[in-house]
Parts: C-alpha cells; structure tokens; sequence
C-alpha cells in the first residue's frame, strides 16, 4: 500500500448525524472505553461495532478503519483534556505554587477520567508507542511547556530531563493508588485530592533534585 492510499485510509470520515441512528460521537465514546481497557491491539472492530450497537458496515459509514476510530478516539480525549483554565494562575502566586497547581491540573484530568488516564498511560508511557511526541506536540503542547518551565524556575540546578521524568512517574503514580491504599490506609488520608498529591509530589522533587 502506498503512503498516500494509507493515510487517505486512516484519515477519518467527516462527521455525520442523522436523527435515530449512532454517530460517529457515540461511537467515539463507547471506543474509548474499549482501547482504554485493553489497548489497541486486543480491540477488533467487530468489538467496536458491538460495544457501540451498531453493524460493521455502519460503523465503516463513518470511519474507514480501527486506526481510524483510535486515532479519533485519541484526539476528541486529549483535546478535552489538554486545555488550561483561564487565569489559572493568582499574581502572587510563586513558581512553587504554580507548580503544584500545574500539578494538581494534571492528576485531576488523570483521576476525573478513568479511560483518559488509561489511555494516557498507553501513548506517553508505553514503550510500543511512537505516538508520545506528537501528541505533546499537537495537544500538550502549553501544558507540556508551562511544566518544563515551572520546573526549571523552581529546580535551576537539577537535570531538567530527569526532574521532568521524575515529575511525570510520580504524577502518574500518585493518580493509581487506589490499589495500595488498602496496604497503607494512612496514605489515603494524605494523599486524598488532586491538590494534596501536588503539594507532595513538589515536595518529594524539591527535596531529591536541590
């Protein structure tokens, strides 16, 4: 197949809606859960056009193929994710605390969406995927940047990638307790909000890395 004919075959179709038949959003929505859950690879279209009701013909009417329907899927859940309140920040606020909420911005996308945080994980973290630096790139390009600069005004003498690194582990890490905290019950009570994880996590980069 040639580059041309696979990116017209992986390009989505235009959006369509037609009152009393699923579209192409339903189908999005239901997909989502699925490559969250079991990733790319473990999903088959014929599992995609079950979960979302709908035949295999109908679900090729609005998308040409499975790469199609996750690259869809990839994009409607990192486009609602990626962007920052307005005046996100206060005036007095200092480059610590602006990290923190930086941080706290994050988890809580993380933790407020369990198929986004899944997928989350499977672009940015998973080894098999390529798709990490576009995705920074087209949808976290601000938040991506506003981190590595907090980080360097808050860390000047640290090793910018490692911090970053670490920061990204530990936000990650933090977001998935929910299954440890029965081994350490006193964590959950410390570590019960998106703000109480942020505030700990500068901590912990503020006491390695100065």
């Amino acid at each position: 197949m040639t580059t041309a004919r696979k990116q017209q075959t992986t390009k989505a179709l235009p959006r369509k809606k037609r009152r009393g038949v699923t579209t192409d959003l339903e189908i999005l929505d239901s997909a989502e859960k699925l490559f969250a859950r079991y990733g790319y690879d473990a999903v088959s279209t014929k599992q995609l056009a079950a979960e979302t009701g709908v035949t295999i013909g109908a679900l090729y009417h609005y998308f040409p193929s499975k790469e199609a329907v996750y690259e869809a899927v990839i994009e409607q859940a990192f486009t609602r994710h990626s962007t920052l309140p307005e005046h996100f920040f206060n005036s007095g606020d200092s480059e610590q605390k602006k990290l923190s909420k930086l941080i706290a911005w994050f988890v809580g996308n993380l933790t407020a969406s369990k198929s986004f945080g899944q997928l989350f994980q499977r672009e940015i973290l998973d080894s098999r995927s390529n798709n990490a630096d576009k995705l920074i790139t087209k949808y976290f390009h601000k938040p991506y940047n506003l981190f590595r600069e907090l980080l360097r005004a808050s860390l000047p003498t640290a090793n910018q990638d490692t911090a970053f690194a670490t920061a990204l582990a530990l936000c990650v890490g933090f977001a998935n307790l929910n299954g440890i905290y029965t081994m350490a019950p006193e964590a959950s009570k410390l570590l019960d909000s998106p703000e109480k994880i942020a505030d700990h996590a500068v901590w912990l980069l503020l006491t390695a890395f100065r």
